[in-house]
């Protein structure tokens, strides 16, 4: 018989942490006899990676970035070729300390036909079997991590751990200024006849948010023409550029989105409502490879005479520090414009 559980347990039980601080924790082996080992010891990984599918061109393109990559011992042969792991329950604590300029953990859903991207950190503990150990013998081992017995064949017990790094919004200036966007198009109907224009203009009383605050948005639209309005639709978009060296692609998602119905809009300036889920920050700073951004999309849906649908965006910044000074929304330069 072998090994009978092999686990990670993290000091922080939430397994969420900053750039420089400690990780520490415990790894836990039971065993029902003794075992010939070459060593015991820990990876800890932190990487960027991508790739995705260039469908016009059938091309390939993939890079990785590394931030972190350490071998800790936990137990070493001491220049011995081997060494007995007695029968029993045991214990190895351990600890490292995060580097101060890495990325936050992400990761993206992306179409199969796209590919994939993200930032993750892991912890994967080794025993290093003695080969003279390897015939006749399995690596199964009951557990609550991610058991991964490789052709060596070591026991291995991985586990991630989260890492968070500080965007505080009051350090960005433009993260408290108001923003908006105007918008005008042309109506024409049959054989191309011009019937009037329609604009929008939409904005927010600051550009900063965090997750679980709200964005208020408001839309303004002046419908000169004589088409039929029927709604529209306000979404929060996520959008992540992807770069090689050679090449970069860009993957949009939709958060959330709010849509209305109706007329309502055109007799008076209307508030959309968007509460701010919990994502990575804007810029994934240190990270070279991926770039995240955030905005806000009012599209107008009208019956048919648009050639093209109305979309008018405003870029936000995401944090996870929010501004301790916020502009007063009942006072607002930008709504004065309007007037």
């Amino acid at each position: 018989m072998g090994i009978e559980s092999l686990t990670i347990e993290l000091d922080n039980s939430d397994g969420i942490y900053f750039p420089g601080q400690e990780v520490s924790g415990i790894v836990h082996i039971s065993n029902l006899s003794t075992k010939i080992l070459k060593g015991i010891y820990l990876e800890c990984q932190g990487y960027a990676k991508f790739c995705f599918n260039e469908l016009s061109s059938e091309t390939y393109y993939s890079t990785e970035e590394t931030y972190l990559d350490l071998k800790i011992p936990l137990i070493t042969n001491e220049d011995r070729e081997r060494f007995e792991l007695v029968s029993g329950t045991h214990q190895f604590p351990f600890s490292f300390i995060l580097p101060t300029k890495i990325p936050s953990s992400f990761q993206t859903e992306m179409l199969a036909k796209f590919g994939y991207g993200h930032v993750r950190y892991s912890i994967k503990v080794v025993l290093k079997r003695s080969s003279r150990q390897i015939n006749n013998e399995t690596c199964h081992i009951p557990f609550s991590g991610v058991l991964k017995p490789s052709w060596k064949p070591n026991y291995e017990c991985v586990i991630s751990f989260t890492v968070r790094t500080i965007v505080d919004l009051n350090t960005i200036p433009k993260a408290a200024m108001p923003t908006q966007s105007i918008k005008t198009k042309p109506v024409f109907r049959w054989f191309c006849c011009r019937s009037g224009l329609i604009t929008v203009k939409v904005y927010l009383h600051r550009t900063g948010y965090v997750a679980g605050e709200t964005i208020l948005l408001h839309a303004d639209v002046d419908n000169q023409s004589q088409t039929t309005l029927l709604g529209s639709t306000v979404s929060l978009i996520e959008s992540v550029d992807f770069h090689t060296h050679n090449k970069s692609k860009t993957y949009e998602r939709v958060l959330c989105e709010q849509k209305r119905r109706g007329r309502e809009f055109q007799d008076a300036p209307q508030v959309f409502p968007i509460i701010v889920p919990s994502v990575t920050p804007s810029y994934l700073q240190f990270c070279e490879i991926i770039d995240i951004s955030y905005k806000v999309e009012f599209r107008l849906i009208d019956s048919e005479a648009l050639a093209s649908k109305l979309v008018v965006p405003l870029d936000i910044l995401v944090g996870n520090v929010p501004l301790r000074h916020r502009i007063d929304p009942t006072y607002n330069l930008i709504a004065e414009t309007y007037q």
